[in-house]
């Protein structure tokens, strides 16, 4: 059965016969007929009663003709959202984002710029880490993600974006006094308390962390643990310990928290936009909106 039975059938009971529905369909009578003949044969169901060169529905027929309408305007239903989808008026995307990167560059710009454009698609809006997005975009949980490189960025299955290059700074309570202004040096830093993240949440980050900071030769003493920087500033802001976080963070500086550079010490992170390579159009637009970012910002 096609949706060509369904519509000539629909044709045939709304406008009272198949002579009037081959008029309105403009097709020939003939045609009408036989899809008609072959309706019935498929289902096994008279759902015609022929009265001479009259037919009339029967009452399997009248049953069907309301179902079959149903079926035809769910089926121009869905092709008028596709459009509509295609065409940026309809829909929803799932994008990742990471807490520190949301409070200013590219993504508040990207997700600003796309809501104007395209004000009747939903965006939903999901915090969690780089490792976590990828592995959603790769799942199709999620539709974009603004990522850090990660170990897990699987380049045949995904379209990377490269935005900017950000690096790690110190942040520290303000009431510990370094007495100096710019670059801290090792001999300020050294035996101070710090707050760290486990190496679970970024594996390579972590790493790259640990061994710039053998490289100037710091032993960190750990204090505590905490799973995202955001925690971990709150810590900092209470005096728990300073910690080594991403530069991003010195656009939303918690109060009681200053940062410092240190000198020596430099881990690059690149931060990403991230989208499947299969992605749909809803998600190719935001790719061009934050290229468009991007390439005002080179």
């Amino acid at each position: 059965m096609e949706l060509r039975h369904l519509r000539y059938f629909v044709a045939v009971a709304d406008h009272g016969g198949i002579t009037h529905a081959a008029e309105r369909l403009n097709i020939a009578q003939p045609a009408v007929s036989r899809q008609i003949r072959d309706l019935e044969a498929e289902l096994g169901v008279e759902l015609l009663v022929r009265e001479g060169r009259r037919v009339i529905l029967s009452d399997a027929g009248r049953a069907f003709a309301d179902r079959a309408r149903a079926v035809l305007a769910a089926s121009h239903a869905a092709v008028d959202e596709a459009r509509r989808i295609d065409r940026g008026e309809a829909g929803h995307l799932r994008i990742g984002l990471l807490e520190s990167a949301s409070w200013s560059g590219h993504l508040p710009q990207a997700l600003s710029r796309f809501a104007r454009a395209y004000p009747d698609v939903r965006l939903d809006v999901v915090p969690m880490g780089s490792v976590e997005q990828i592995n959603a975009v790769l799942a199709e949980d999620l539709d974009a993600a603004f990522v850090y490189r990660q170990e897990n960025l699987v380049a045949d299955a995904l379209s990377i974006l490269p935005l900017r290059m950000d690096n790690v700074v110190l942040a520290a309570s303000a009431d510990l006094d370094f007495e100096k202004d710019g670059p801290l040096d090792l001999d300020d830093i050294d035996g101070l308390p710090i707050v760290a993240f486990p190496r679970v949440v970024a594996p390579a980050y972590h790493d790259a962390l640990g061994r710039a900071l053998t490289a100037i030769g710091f032993d960190p003493v750990i204090v505590q643990e905490a799973e995202n920087e955001t925690t971990m500033l709150s810590l900092v802001s209470a005096g728990v310990g300073c910690a080594f976080v991403n530069s991003a963070n010195m656009h939303r500086p918690p109060q009681n928290v200053r940062f410092h550079a240190v000198k020596g010490l430099s881990v690059p992170i690149e931060f990403l936009f991230v989208t499947r390579k299969s992605a749909g159009g809803l998600t190719q637009r935001l790719w061009q909106i934050v290229e468009g970012i991007n390439a005002k910002k080179a």
